[in-house]
């Protein structure tokens, strides 16, 4: 058991090395791609259409794979002054049944999601010429991520609330 959790643990290790990296690597090229696009646009007076949308394509991406991080960090919004005035068990439970709660409606969104790209997903964007499957995947993919990160918090949650339970 110990090994699989070692396992488990450097996985995830390496996953959110790498959603840090590919989120700085995006933020920079998105930085890269503006400052390159006024430019271009005030000082040569050249326009790229597909150079616009792939700014916005970048964002999405940028905000799709930090959501993944947020939810990793604890960082999403959300109101806790009556959650951190509960004693430690009740808090705990009640954070386990939100994430589930988080959980069943992600996986529900992704599941949809696969129809809705299926329906809108075959057009093709006017600037870079490609499907805007590609871009909706995104968020299919960051959804499923996300749906890991909840599912171990739920883990660790459980994990601490037996801890707790078992110094009482």
């Amino acid at each position: 058991m110990k090994i699989l959790r070692k396992i488990i643990n450097g996985l995830f290790v390496g996953l959110d090395k790498g959603l840090f990296f590919l989120d700085i690597g995006l933020m920079g090229g998105l930085v890269l791609l503006v400052i390159t696009s006024v430019f271009l646009r005030y000082l040569l007076h050249i326009t790229f259409n597909w150079t616009e949308e792939l700014i916005v394509f970048v964002f999405i991406a940028t905000s799709y794979f930090g959501i993944i991080l947020g939810t990793k960090w604890d960082e999403h919004i959300k109101v806790s002054i009556f959650k951190d005035k509960l004693p430690p068990k009740i808090k705990i439970s009640l954070e386990v049944i939100i994430s589930v709660i988080t959980l069943f409606t992600i996986i529900a969104a992704t599941y949809l999601s696969f129809g809705w790209i299926e329906t809108v997903g075959n057009k093709i964007t006017s600037g870079l010429k490609i499907e805007y499957s590609f871009i909706y995947y995104m968020f299919t993919i960051s959804f499923i991520m996300v749906a890991l990160y909840e599912l171990r918090e739920i883990v660790l949650k459980i994990l601490d609330f037996k801890k707790k339970i078992g110094k009482s």
